[in-house]
């Protein structure tokens, strides 16, 4: 967890009710540190771990691809199947690119944005279609409403202006097209349950990493604010679980990495249609270190709804 400065308060937004840090990061700054050494932060364990993990060249990374191959990936190219209009997907804030290569595998014309100069470098390297910025920024996709899909995959804990990048969203989405957000699930019922039982602060915070917090109910209000009408939800294994059981990940670094792996295990035993339901199930009580929600474009103009006001 990396401290606020001081100057930085964190607040609940008043429509939707996500939290986020007042006042934002400055868009220099966040262009600084994802353009500019965000993968060196990731391999050294001071950012993203879920992107670190898949930035190892070692065995463990192999395990990894394949079981986000049996369990994320799939469940996403499952929600693509059944509910875009099409094959053109955009995948925004792609990182390692791991997943667009995989959506590219099972027939999705996808190419992807992302803000990190090497990890955009390293996967056009790999023959991949992925420019190097941000997706309100995006030159090649101005005026034009076309794709089938947009994938923001853990984007939107990112970025201090969440409506701004869903309004880029709905421009670049045909009518009926597919949303499928991804983001963690702060401040749940078990995230504080376990903070409680360990007398800690909100480890969960993260500057300027992320700097919006959601759960499944402002998530769903901001999305349907801006023009998308939701279709699925679903959470994921609660890690705080093993919290209250007793291992405590945040103090071993060790206990996490076996806690990790065990969540694997039990996901990859599963049938793919019992664990999704099972999730689902979850996220109707707010259960779930993640929130997956897809959402269809409205019909109506492009500009994704209102404008939020301040």
């Amino acid at each position: 967890m990396s401290a606020a400065p001081q100057d930085r308060r964190l607040v609940v937004e008043p429509r939707h009710g996500y939290r986020r840090f007042e006042p934002p990061p400055e868009r220099g700054e966040l262009e600084s540190f994802y353009r500019h050494g965000y993968a060196d932060r990731a391999r050294a364990g001071l950012a993203a771990p879920d992107l670190a993990r898949l930035l190892s060249t070692d065995a463990e990374a192999r395990r990894e691809r394949a079981w986000l191959r049996a369990t994320l990936w799939s469940d996403v190219a499952d929600l693509l199947r059944r509910h875009a209009p099409g094959r053109r997907v955009l995948d925004v804030g792609c990182g390692s690119a791991d997943l667009l290569r995989h959506l590219a595998g099972e027939g999705f014309a996808a190419d992807g944005l992302e803000p990190s100069r090497e990890m955009s470098a390293a996967a056009r390297e790999r023959g991949l279609a992925v420019r190097c910025g941000r997706l309100e920024d995006d030159d090649e996709g101005r005026g034009a409403a076309d794709r089938d899909a947009v994938l923001l995959i853990n984007v939107l804990e990112h970025v201090p202006d969440p409506a701004a990048t869903l309004r880029a969203a709905h421009r670049r989405l045909l009518p009926g097209g597919l949303l499928v957000v991804r983001v963690p699930n702060d401040f749940s019922p078990l995230q504080e349950a376990a903070r409680r039982r360990l007398e800690r602060e909100p480890w969960w915070l993260c500057w300027p990493d992320h700097v919006s917090y959601f759960d499944f109910r402002s998530l769903a209000s901001l999305l349907a604010a801006h023009g998308f009408a939701p279709l699925e939800t679903s959470g994921d294994f609660p890690m705080e679980l093993f919290l209250l059981l007793g291992f405590d990940y945040l103090a071993d670094a060790a206990v996490g990495k076996r806690c990790h792996r065990r969540r694997r295990r039990f996901e990859r035993a599963l049938p793919s249609a019992l664990r999704r339901d099972l999730y689902r199930a979850l996220a109707g009580v707010g259960i779930g270190r993640n929130c997956l929600l897809a959402a269809r474009r409205d019909g109506g103009s492009e500009t994704g709804g209102a404008k939020e006001t301040p």
